[in-house]
């Protein structure tokens, strides 16, 4: 059965440019297994193999486990690695050598790889059960994917899991068949750890009362990824109706989506602009404490990584904006090269020289502050100055984002708003 899984696994997803499958190795059954099948099936894929073992220090037993990964890769003629790492001592051991294992993983992956690791069905329902317990939604319920991208990596690099519909006792019964010798992680045994109590003290429950358990756990997964995907459309089809000015959300519109939309709309909104999620009640708080708050209020709902803000009609979320010296003033000295400016931001030249006559900004002193108050400003094509904070609210432009708008200053006159308006004298 694993054999055959994986050769239809390789036959479905194999494409030309992958040049080299890069084996999570551990040692362990699982993986063994894994690598046992790629290596006879290596006709079919004509691939390079690479083997990486994450030595992480934690067991007795760690370099031996190295000695047999080296025996191994040269056994079946694969290329290995062997990196150690340091795992933080958190309050979640698990979640921390995990980590430790991508970030390790990830330093030996190039773009035409592919990483296989070897999850079995087992490794699936286990994965289902921690995350209900965590009061997990639709999309946590999906579980582990067949196919998706590495995690932690900055690159683009597919990552497979050919072994996710077979049973433990195939993967097991194959690597007795073929008399593998495998290494047996004594943690494995550690109640400590809550995916191992799931494993030994949770599962063999279930199982005894419903011998299917775990197909119908991954059963759930598929469909969970069916009503996933239904969801997302959904979402995308509102984000369109209520999407704003400045990636926000137009109050309005969320108005007449009933509440499980709208929360279903949040999520997406929020992925979509690569922030944190939060759990449900602070979901539920973004309509009933910032887009519901009074006319003149300015609610702030925060979560660790996120603002949520309103200005208007509309709902807005962002990183946490950093605190900085809204009085000072910084010199360009050499207009040539970019600025940092106090808030973070880096301005280039190109960008704010934009509009402004050559001979003014080769010729003057140039300055970057931010809004004191009273500033007035003629923009190019008016015929009068007016006062920028009016201007500011015309352009509907947030109360927040206002005191952080660079305000470029040649010879001490106000030359250009960065990215809305330059003054007429310097255009």
């Amino acid at each position: 059965m694993p054999l055959s899984t994986v050769k239809s696994f390789l036959q479905q997803h194999l494409q030309p440019h992958i040049e080299r499958l890069v084996v999570a190795y551990s040692g362990g059954v699982d993986s063994h297994v894994l690598l046992d099948a790629l290596v006879t099936l290596n006709s079919l894929h004509q691939r390079p193999i690479k083997i990486i073992h994450v030595h992480h220090g934690l067991s007795q037993y760690a370099n031996d486990w190295a000695v047999h990964v080296s025996n191994i890769a040269q056994q079946y003629g694969v290329e290995y690695c062997i990196e150690h790492v340091q795992v933080a001592q958190t309050a979640s051991l698990e979640a921390a050598a995990r980590t430790a294992r991508y970030q390790a993983i990830n330093k030996h992956l190039q773009n035409k790889d592919v990483l296989l690791l070897a999850h079995h069905q087992q490794d699936q329902a286990e994965t289902l059960l921690l995350r209900l317990m965590r009061g997990t939604g639709v999309k946590g319920l999906i579980g582990m994917k067949a196919c998706t991208d590495v995690p932690f990596c900055e690159q683009k690099i597919a990552c497979w899991r050919p072994l996710l519909n077979v049973s433990r006792h195939q993967v097991v019964a194959y690597a007795q068949q073929k008399n593998l010798v495998w290494i047996e992680d004594d943690s494995n045994a550690n109640l400590v750890f809550n995916r191992n109590y799931v494993r030994h003290q949770v599962l063999p429950v279930l199982t005894a009362r419903w011998p299917q358990v775990t197909q119908q756990l991954a059963h759930t997964s598929q469909l969970m990824q069916e009503t996933h995907e239904l969801l997302q459309a959904l979402a995308q089809a509102d984000y369109q109706k209520a999407q704003d000015a400045h990636s926000s959300l137009n109050i309005a519109v969320l108005a007449n989506l009933t509440a499980a939309r709208r929360h279903n709309l949040f999520r997406y909104w929020l992925e979509k602009l690569a922030l944190p999620m939060p759990d449900y009640a602070d979901i539920s708080r973004i309509w009933t404490e910032v887009c519901l708050a009074k006319p003149d209020a300015q609610p702030l709902l925060y979560w660790q990584g996120v603002e949520v803000r309103r200005y208007r009609q509309q709902v807005f979320a962002m990183k946490p904006l950093a605190g900085f010296d809204k009085h000072a003033a910084v010199l360009w000295h050499n207009k040539s090269q970019a600025i940092v400016l106090p808030t973070g931001e880096c301005i280039t030249p190109q960008q704010a020289q934009q509009g402004i006559a050559l001979h003014h900004w080769h010729m003057g002193q140039v300055s970057i502050s931010y809004r004191q108050g009273g500033e007035k400003i003629r923009p190019v094509g008016r015929q009068h100055h007016h006062d920028l904070k009016k201007l500011l609210q015309a352009q509907g432009v947030p109360t927040w984002q206002r005191e952080r708008i660079p305000l470029l200053y040649i010879n001490q006159q106000l030359a250009a708003v960065l990215g809305y308006w330059v003054a007429h004298e310097f255009a």
